[in-house]
């Protein structure tokens, strides 16, 4: 075991790799060292360092973690954020929650959790953070939750733009905090605004939130449930997946992101149902070549009021066998001709 590639395999395989860094721990405080003099999380480039996935056993990198914070500007900090948590769930499979614990005990704040997850959801990139993180952050900091709700601490959180475009952000906030979150007070819609495009989005919220499915739990479950481990690392055809997509209607997992797309889902807004198929990030414009990409699995979840995300949160997935059978079916036939199999 000579290099960090073979070692983050190891971790993920449940390994004793204790001594095999402590071999190459020379290179990682340089590694470490060299990263201090450059800029180390340049926004738009979404580069993940392998090395950041070994922080509970190297030193070194311990030690860069636990002391960049304050170096850092705002904008940095939320960059950060998404490369370790990304870093460690792709090359050691460390569940998100795990790897934001870490980061709040080096510096950030429940604040910048809510913040990283405004900026991944409107950043051109495909670095996701879950829901749930987002969720626990708000709830733990319901203060500050409440102020971007507002359009409050914008400015703060988000100094390094525009005022004219922090609106966009105030809106995936406003569409998380009621949809995902279940926030009931409904006074913030309901009331007033300067804003035209605020108001209007209030009122699209208010639908949203009027349209409650039917609450079914004696539906028939599927008895012989079609096997979804096809879809797994399946290759996908990005002319093929994207005419599909658009045959079918299905949905965009996040359509502010202006250059990738990396999932599509079904969805039952009567039932509350939903199927995601996600896959590795794509083009949303084929005109550039027929590219292909890998796809991560389907996710089944629930809903009483839709809220769609690239990354499903573990808290909202449910096996197939748990959901209403001519739905799967549907899924499973939706998704076959996503993949090029027929449906």
């Amino acid at each position: 075991m000579a290099d960090v590639s073979e070692i983050c395999s190891a971790v993920k395989r449940g390994e004793d790799v204790t001594e095999a860094v402590a071999k190459i721990e020379p290179m990682l405080k340089r590694f470490c060292e060299k990263r201090e003099t450059v800029h180390p999380f340049v926004s738009g480039s979404d580069h993940l360092w392998e090395e950041d996935a070994l922080y509970e056993i190297s030193l070194s990198v311990k030690a860069f973690w636990n002391t960049i914070y304050d170096r850092l500007q705002m904008q940095d900090r939320y960059e950060a954020l998404l490369r370790f948590v990304n870093a460690r769930e792709q090359y050691i499979g460390a569940p998100q929650t795990e790897s934001i614990r870490i980061l709040r005990e080096c510096g950030w704040t429940a604040a910048d959790v809510m913040a990283a997850y405004i900026h991944s959801r409107v950043r051109t990139g495909w670095m996701l953070l879950s829901p749930d993180v987002a969720g626990e952050a708000a709830k733990e900091d319901w203060d500050t939750a409440l102020q971007l709700l507002e359009g409050k601490d914008f400015d703060i959180l988000f100094p390094f733009y525009h005022k004219g475009y922090q609106i966009i952000r105030q809106f995936e906030w406003i569409d998380f905090l009621y949809c995902f979150v279940g926030y009931e007070d409904e006074t913030f819609l309901r009331k007033s605004h300067k804003s035209k495009r605020l108001q209007k989005y209030c009122n699209q919220i208010l639908e949203k939130l009027s349209n409650t499915p039917e609450k079914v739990d004696d539906f028939s479950k599927i008895g012989n449930c079609p096997d979804f481990s096809v879809f797994q690392n399946i290759v996908l055809q990005q002319k093929h997946l994207m005419h599909s997509a658009a045959g079918q209607k299905l949905r965009k997992g996040n359509d502010q992101n202006s250059y990738y797309v990396m999932s599509f889902h079904l969805v039952d807004e009567q039932q509350g149902c939903g199927a995601a198929l996600c896959f590795e990030p794509l083009d949303k414009s084929p005109d550039y070549g027929d590219t292909s990409a890998n796809a991560k699995g389907v996710y089944f979840y629930r809903f009483e009021h839709l809220y769609l995300a690239d990354y499903v949160p573990e808290s909202r997935r449910l096996e197939a066998e748990d959901m209403p059978e001519e739905f799967v079916r549907r899924a499973y036939r939706s998704f076959s001709m996503l993949a090029g199999l027929g449906g």
